[in-house]
């Protein structure tokens, strides 16, 4: 299996360079830059353009590098806090333009009338002016190459350095022939060549084609690899669940699975009968029912006397999680429920009933991963938002299976992109279709200055006997940022409402406050909880119909629909508005595109376009790549065919083993 950035063997340390002393070897070695191969894919962050252009050609507002003869003497002028601008006027084909350039007074003695200037900066064509980046020395025309180097060297020294090792080193790794054909790719050699040492703008456009399949389709064969180790063929795999208990079991729910959930527990069940260890997401949009098919998943274990955990990140969710256990089974699974809080006694009782195998479905936080909890025979784990739990947590609870066989869940819905490449070991389900007599929530932006028209409507919802979620942005008062905070909304709905109404819940609270605090909630003792954002996931009150979001820009797209996930969760028509005076231009999008749909898969390719996929889950996904040169914001069309391709090559080359 290729490392995707070594390409050349051996790979020669940087100290073995000419011209890396002691000195710059430890800086080199600060940017993590230990070897010829550190060093060609070191690549530029920018090109410029040397080569001289023709004015008369150019558009408003391109970046041009233009010669011309210095018309007037310059001009210098100085405003507050010592910024300056230097105003000159050239003669550039057969055109009268002024030049200004700004905060580079030492220019002035530079510009000579008569003498003819190389210059490169902004062209504003309706006004005949170039505001200049700089004043070019070098006439070789060509590009410029700008690397980030942290100070460490300029550009041209390091491009010396890159110089050298394609003058010396074996290029020993490149893509398949057939596909550099099939694709019209360029050899990985000469693409890194091309980037570094760019002639033309199509150099440069194609080799940055090349290196951004490379790269894609480097990281689709390694998942490929890490699926191949982890689905280790085993007769001790197969979970021969009883199929006739179990679609008893399912005729007696008191509704109907929509064909989504009947197609992920088809799924499910198809691979719990094979003698591979199952590894798969389901994938569903908030509210979707992905929690009747993990029980169902869980059933088919119980059938044969074998035992399913439910690993959960937050004490709300797996409170929430067990109560809904508990009412969809009655009693059909000995269910139980283990936290942080679980009382010495109570946790005492819990383990012995683990190891014993009397207790079928455990669902828990990382108590769950503590090294005194063992079980009789674990054979299907569950983890809920799995991306919250590092990767050593999942592989803790995975090591105690007797049967290996997991099943993600995620509420998040997750752009097709990231789920090749965050997920492509795994095999996906998709619960897109919303249980029947749902009602699409009806989502409304209002300015804060409306805020008393959205209280009346609040009140009316009010008084039809439903509950409400009020989300604030932040528990105290920020001197650096301009949001209503948790407590100055709840004093707000106080007033309105009377505080035997008005429930406050935030992350700041004990966990037995938080909790006592949405039974009152949820009883509908108080119908209005204020609240922060732990109910972004897994709060479930079909009762609640009305939600507030304030100072909503604050809010990616991803959270705001999770946020609006708590309502419509029954067949009663539910409402979300959205408070906010947005002051950006993409804050504004992002109400706009909020009030447009309630398609999570449609809202999360969006976010992804609007955040990039860097930090797209609120949290460092833990085995998100960092490509080079690939953008899975953008690339979308080439991950496809790059995965495609590893699929096919992995297949030839596991037929000529």
């Amino acid at each position: 299996m290729p490392v995707m950035y070594q390409v050349i063997t051996p790979p020669t340390p940087i100290e073995d360079l000419k011209g890396v002393g002691p000195k710059l070897r430890d800086k080199l070695l600060e940017l993590d830059i230990k070897d010829v191969n550190d060093v060609v894919f070191t690549l530029p962050s920018g090109h410029e353009n040397l080569t001289v252009m023709d004015l008369r050609e150019a558009a408003h507002n391109d970046k041009v590098t233009v010669a011309g003869t210095i018309q007037t003497e310059p001009a210098l002028a100085y405003f507050r806090g010592g910024k300056n601008r230097l105003t000159v006027f050239m003669e550039i084909n057969g055109m009268y333009v002024k030049v200004v350039f700004f905060n580079q007074p030492y220019l002035k003695d530079k510009l000579k009338v008569g003498e003819t200037a190389k210059i490169s900066g902004k062209f504003q064509r309706h006004k005949l002016e170039i505001n200049a980046q700089r004043l070019i020395y070098d006439d070789s025309g060509g590009y410029r190459v700008k690397y980030s180097l942290g100070g460490v060297m300029h550009s041209k020294t390091f491009s010396k350095l890159v110089a050298q090792v394609f003058e010396n080193a074996i290029f020993n790794y490149d893509l398949p022939e057939d596909l550099k054909g099939k694709y019209r790719l360029l050899s990985i050699r000469e693409a890194l060549w091309r980037l570094h040492f760019p002639e033309n703008p199509h150099d440069i456009n194609e080799a940055r084609r090349t290196i951004k399949f490379y790269e894609l389709f480097i990281f689709q064969l390694q998942l490929m690899e890490k699926r191949r180790r982890e689905r280790v063929r085993n007769e001790r795999y197969i979970v021969d669940y009883d199929v006739g208990a179990l679609r008893t079991f399912i005729d007696t729910l008191p509704f109907e699975l929509t064909d989504d959930q009947k197609r992920s527990v088809n799924e499910i069940c198809r691979d719990l009968k094979q003698n591979v260890s199952m590894h798969r997401l389901l994938q569903g949009d908030v509210g979707s029912g992905k929690t009747i098919v993990a029980g169902i998943a869980s059933y088919a274990v119980k059938t044969i006397g074998e035992q399913t955990a439910l690993m959960v990140p937050t004490e709300v969710l797996a409170n929430q999680h067990f109560q809904s256990f508990l009412e969809i089974f009655d009693g059909l699974l000995n269910i139980a429920k283990l936290t942080g809080n679980t009382s010495k006694k109570e946790k005492a009782g819990i383990l012995a009933a683990l190891r014993s195998g009397e207790i079928d479905l455990v669902i828990g936080t990382h108590a769950l991963i503590e090294d005194d909890v063992a079980f009789n025979r674990l054979s299907l784990i569950i983890t809920d938002e799995q991306h919250r739990f590092g990767v050593n947590q999942r592989k803790r609870l995975n090591e105690r299976a007797y049967r290996k066989n997991v099943l993600y869940m995620t509420a998040t819905p997750i752009p097709r992109t990231l789920s090749i490449t965050t997920f492509g070991d795994m095999d996906i389900s998709i619960i897109k279709e919303m249980p029947k007599g749902r009602k699409p929530v009806e989502t409304y932006w209002r300015r804060f200055e409306e805020t008393d028209e959205v209280l009346d409507a609040l009140e009316a919802e009010m008084k039809k006997g439903h509950n409400a979620y009020i989300v604030a942005p932040l528990i105290e008062e920020s001197e650096t940022l301009d949001l209503k905070n948790v407590q100055e909304i709840f004093q707000m709905f106080t007033d309105r409402f009377g505080e035997e109404n008005v429930e406050l819940v935030h992350g700041r609270m004990k966990p037995d406050e938080k909790e006592a605090g949405m039974r009152r909630f949820e009883s509908n003792e108080k119908p209005v909880l204020v609240s922060t954002t732990v109910i972004e996931v897994g709060i479930n009150v079909p009762n609640a119909t009305f939600m507030v979001i304030f100072n909503a820009e604050r809010f990616g797209l991803s959270t705001l629909h999770q946020l609006r996930g708590r309502v419509g969760r029954s067949d009663k028509q539910s409402y979300c508005v959205l408070i906010s005076d947005p002051k950006t231009e993409n804050a504004k999008l992002r109400m706009d595109i909020m009030t447009s749909t309630t398609d999570g898969f449609e809202l999360s390719e969006r976010d992804l376009e609007m955040r990039g996929p860097g930090d797209y889950f609120g949290v460092r996904q833990s085995g998100l790549p960092q490509f080079k040169v690939a953008d899975l914001a953008e690339d979308y069309r080439v991950l496809e065919h790059a995965r495609m391709s590893a699929i096919e090559y992995s297949a030839k080359m596991e037929g000529d083993g």
